[in-house]
């Protein structure tokens, strides 16, 4: 594809997300720019071939690109798609990778739509408990999922367009309202970010033995608490931002978790059996489709 016929995008955020998509879309046939706040960020996201261009003002990029895709953590997303609403140019598109969608899409796409911007959600099941740039991979994005939350309103073309986008990064698409994305995120990895952290604090809390727990913990510990390690402060705004739904699903956690307990201290051992079956029957199912 001529350089004349390639759609520019415009990375905003030279984090885990960012910098992996940035790799992820080399060679795919779009020109990549970029804006961090930090200069020494911008600097490295050039070396690095990130991007092929880095600009210091954040107007500067959005008003020439296409496409842009803010990797902002989910309260920056509201605030810099407000601050610069006016920069994009008539008809081009933004998405995001927030984990939570439903206040994104609420408080952004009004105020792209009045100024002639598309504005479409987008969520990558794709990460890692590390962060920053150093943890970026050009893989991150193979195979993973990502959701869009389309409105009603939103155009097929602009659909299309942000799927063809993750799909050359590596990723599978599918269309999802943002309530019901955000109650299956509060499923299967915000909550789970929960229990991990509650589990790491049970072992390991208690300094009085921690030092003989901590000559206890194996294989299962150290996969069931590795995202644990996490950003705190990236996890509680993304709990903070999908309160309802976290706190729905911690209800239905607290009623299994109370249901396994009344088992056990009833000595109702097949009971327990097959929850345990079940469970494993579920998880095995989930990584034969994975294959």
């Amino acid at each position: 594809m001529s350089s004349k016929n390639k759609k520019t995008v415009a990375i905003i955020g030279f984090g885990l997300l960012g910098t992996s998509l940035g790799l992820a879309l080399k060679g795919k046939g779009y020109h990549r720019i970029g804006w961090s706040r930090r200069p020494e960020s911008r600097e490295q996201a050039l070396k690095n071939n990130v991007v092929d261009r880095v600009f210091e003002n954040p107007r500067d990029a959005v008003s020439n690109a296409d496409i842009t895709v803010v990797c902002l953590p989910v309260p920056m997303i509201i605030e810099f798609c407000a601050k610069f609403a006016k920069s994009w140019k008539k008809g081009a598109t933004v998405t995001d990778v927030g984990s939570a969608k439903e206040k994104i899409v609420r408080a952004v796409s009004p105020v792209l739509d009045r100024n002639g911007v598309h504005f479409i959600g987008s969520h990558p099941m794709a990460g890692s408990e590390l962060s920053g740039a150093e943890a970026a991979e050009s893989d991150l994005y193979e195979g993973a999922m990502v959701f869009l939350t389309p409105s009603l309103k939103t155009p097929a073309k602009v659909i299309k367009e942000i799927s063809d986008l993750w799909k050359s990064a590596g990723a599978e698409v599918m269309k999802i309202d943002a309530k019901t994305h955000d109650m299956t995120v509060a499923h299967t990895s915000h909550v789970p970010h929960i229990i991990s952290a509650i589990m790491t604090l049970t072992a390991l809390g208690d300094g009085r033995t921690r030092a003989v727990r901590e000559k206890g913990c194996a294989g299962g510990f150290r996969d069931t608490t590795r995202i644990a390690s996490s950003a705190p402060q990236m996890w509680r705004e993304i709990i903070e931002n999908n309160r309802e739904s976290v706190l729905r699903t911690l209800g239905e956690f607290e009623k299994k978790l109370k249901s396994f307990r009344e088992n056990i201290s009833k000595a109702e051992y097949s009971k327990l059996e097959k929850k345990l079956q079940s469970a494993k029957d579920l998880r095995d199912s989930w990584l034969t489709k994975r294959k």
